[in-house]
């Protein structure tokens, strides 16, 4: 098993050696004070992003962390580091190994008075679509059982956040619909909730996450296994210290009601898969040897080129959708913002673009049955 500390090289090495998008004093500041003394709920706490943001929670003064997430192992790793971060501090956290979608969130929030709320829980990949019973358990998990039910009820909760992803914008994908619907519900939890703090962020790839592309190339080339890569599809990345900074200033109070994503202008070019495993390459002093169909490495695998179209993957990466106004953050150039949606969502060919129209038309037609379609859509409708 290959140390986090060596995908963190790569990062600083490939992607950024700074953090873009950090905090000012400021910033840092209002952080502080809105999680002083607070019950803090984190869910997906021991995933990629999830377990690198809690891990920043050492430096805030909470009354009690509450971290849940489904993967016993990461969990119990996630146990082991906050330990050494922590000291005495840990008696204060509380792991717990389980899935939302069979948690009675409602009762859970009320008994032990949560004041924060953050959500990374995700089924997140594309390729994690591919058949009825994970589309299902997608959708369960991504759009309809992250939020407690009866949020007005809960008089201690001060704040929701909750991940998006950026394939939420125009949606080619269940995985797109289904973080697009997230934040539907999130735009309607704001409507109903006016005291209650809400928000959402959307941002580039993480990069040497947890199942994604370039962890992938560094441990095929790494364990010397043979693999694919996409020719044609190009992503924006930032590192996983980005990321936690992107969801800090999603929390600020000046950005309550709003999605926020990175400034592209920040991001600079979005890069192709296959620049980014040259680079690799060269990092891990590797050579290679270019045949028709695929290259040869020198220590033996070899590397095909996928020029196919995946079903689901655009071959460029958006923020934003022509009918979304975003708007500049005050005395933060880094990042933009677009509001919650406020329309209530009913249906999910509502979304809108003209290919995820179609897309989810064929979902239904093609991929279930008509019981369940209409079971989905009277689902939908009642959010």
């Amino acid at each position: 098993m290959i140390n986090q500390d060596y995908y963190n090289f790569f990062e600083k090495k490939i992607i950024s050696n700074t953090n873009r998008f950090k905090l000012s004093f400021l910033q840092k500041a209002q952080i502080l004070k809105k999680f002083n003394k607070s019950i803090i709920l984190i869910s997906g706490a021991a995933g990629s992003i999830g377990a690198v943001f809690t891990k920043s929670i050492k430096n805030i003064n909470f009354k009690k962390l509450y971290l849940i997430d489904k993967d016993e192992n990461e969990l119990t790793e996630l146990n082991r580091e906050l330990v050494l971060v922590l000291n005495n501090r840990i008696k204060k956290v509380e792991f717990i190994c389980n899935d939302i979608n069979l948690m009675n969130l409602d009762n859970f929030f009320k008994k032990e008075k949560i004041n924060h709320y953050i959500n990374f829980a995700a089924i997140k990949h594309v390729r994690s679509e591919e058949n009825l019973i994970s589309r299902k358990y997608m959708l369960a998990t991504n759009s309809f059982n992250f939020l407690p039910k009866n949020i007005k009820r809960l008089n201690q909760l001060k704040s929701i956040f909750s991940i998006s992803s950026d394939k939420a914008v125009n949606p080619l994908s269940v995985l797109g619909i289904s973080k697009k619907i997230m934040e539907y519900k999130l735009g309607e939890t704001k409507s109903k909730n006016k005291k209650i703090f809400v928000s959402s962020a959307r941002f580039a790839n993480v990069s040497f996450s947890n199942g994604s592309i370039l962890k992938l190339i560094v441990d095929k080339v790494v364990y010397k296994k043979s693999f694919g890569i996409p020719e044609n599809i190009s992503r924006f990345f930032i590192t996983h210290d980005e990321s936690v900074s992107i969801c800090y200033k999603s929390l600020l109070p000046q950005n309550n009601g709003f999605i926020i994503t990175p400034n592209p202008v920040i991001l600079g070019e979005q890069f192709s898969i296959k620049k980014l495993f040259f680079k690799i390459l060269r990092v891990l002093n590797i050579k290679y040897k270019k045949y028709k169909k695929y290259f040869k490495l020198s220590n033996s695998s070899k590397v095909f080129l996928i020029n196919k179209d995946i079903i689901g993957q655009k071959s460029q990466e958006e923020f934003f959708s022509e009918n979304e106004n975003f708007k500049k953050v005050a005395d933060d150039k880094t990042v933009l913002k677009i509001p919650l949606p406020v329309k209530k969502f009913r249906n999910v060919l509502e979304i809108g673009h003209l290919k995820s129209v179609n897309y989810m038309k064929n979902f239904f037609r093609d991929k279930l049955n008509y019981k369940y379609q209409r079971k989905t859509i009277k689902i939908s409708r009642s959010i």
